[in-house]
């Protein structure tokens, strides 16, 4: 699926890969739309444990917002899948292509972008990022960073993927924070500055 798209997975290359007769797998799955889901479903599994369930140990607020940022860009190749996020593709893939599986996928990535508005909001609370902060803004962006980091990693092929998004993630931050914490990452960045040769 990371590889050849939701539309590449059918029963045949399903029943290949895991070792049973096609006529058996149609057991389990009455459609191509029921693989494709119960896929997606597994997927959403698979990325938690590998993005989300390490986030949540950091601390509260900004700190577990960075982690799942790092965990989340790049999360794909790191967890094995070396066509990448499989979500990420079906956006695409299926985003005039109405049905279920579509659902699905829009369901998948709304839950996701409530997740980040909720770590968002929650380092607002705490003070970690602007009172005026408009949050969905923020993540509109930070989504944004994430598929052109998804589209320059798999399509272009581009090097500097990882190094561009992370730098696009602390200039979206640097932007949400606290004008005293703008200040003092300014300074702290003039400072570094001076200290180079």
């Amino acid at each position: 699926m990371s590889q050849s798209g939701l539309g590449g997975v059918t029963l045949g290359v399903l029943a290949e890969q895991v070792g049973m007769s096609k006529s058996g797998l149609f057991a389990h799955f009455r459609s191509k739309e029921d693989v494709q889901i119960e896929l997606l479903s597994h997927t959403a599994e698979f990325a938690n444990a590998h993005v989300i369930e390490p986030s949540m140990k950091a601390a509260d607020g900004l700190p577990r917002l960075r982690a799942l940022v790092r965990n989340w860009f790049g999360w794909a190749q790191r967890a094995g899948l070396p066509g990448g996020c499989p979500v990420a593709a079906g956006l695409f893939e299926f985003d005039d292509v109405e049905g279920r599986v579509r659902n699905k996928i829009l369901e998948m990535e709304g839950l996701w972008r409530r997740l980040l508005t909720e770590l968002v909001q929650r380092a607002v609370v705490l003070g970690h990022l602007r009172r005026d902060l408009d949050v969905e803004q923020f993540v509109w962006e930070l989504s944004g960073i994430y598929l052109g980091h998804h589209a320059a990693h798999r399509f272009l092929r581009a090097a500097d993927a990882d190094s561009r998004a992370q730098r696009a993630f602390r200039a979206l931050l640097e932007r949400a924070m606290p004008s005293s914490r703008q200040n003092k990452s300014k300074a702290q960045k003039n400072k570094n500055r001076r200290r180079r040769p």
